[in-house]
């Protein structure tokens, strides 16, 4: 099964829209101990996604790795050590990492560390026929109401309504 490094803002999203469990039959799911750290401030806190989030911590459903080149990252690159944890853990697991910031994004593909984010799973999991057109409408709905990038939404819906099975 392939991995999935998870950021917090993809993990957020993917909570607050119900992807995880989805994911899950198609990925192993990892991130980083400044994650789950994170998680628990967001607990803390008193998010309810936190919350939920929490929960596949200790159901052990999504797992925590240490990378052992984050304090390089973070020195080339200026970042906090939370961003270079879980770059560095793609890196090192030689996987995808889903996150929507857009510093991580231009990083990695400085340093071709394969990227995507929640929009693209979607997309991802449309392809390989686990949702209809109809679930993809909805679930990007969803990201929309909840903050996502309105630009990525429509092409992906683009995509949808053309059939383009091809990313």
């Amino acid at each position: 099964m392939k991995q999935l490094v998870i950021n917090t803002s993809s993990s957020l999203f993917f909570t607050r829209i119900g992807l995880l469990p989805h994911l899950l039959r198609r990925f192993k799911i990892i991130t980083t101990y400044k994650i789950y750290q994170e998680v628990k401030d967001g607990i803390d806190i008193g998010y309810r996604d936190a919350q939920i989030l929490m929960q596949y911590f200790e159901d052990k459903k999504i797992e925590i790795f240490k990378a052992e080149s984050t304090l390089k990252i973070c020195n080339n690159f200026n970042i906090k050590e939370t961003d270079a944890s879980i770059i560095a853990l793609a890196q090192e697991k030689n996987c995808f990492l889903a996150s929507e910031d857009k510093q991580i994004e231009k990083i990695c593909l400085i340093t071709q560390t394969s990227i995507t984010n929640t929009a693209i799973l979607i997309y991802l999991l449309w392809q390989k026929n686990d949702f209809n057109d109809e679930r993809v409408f909805l679930l990007l709905d969803l990201l929309l109401k909840n903050g996502y990038n309105k630009e990525i939404c429509l092409k992906i819906k683009e995509k949808i309504i053309r059939g383009d099975k091809n990313v």
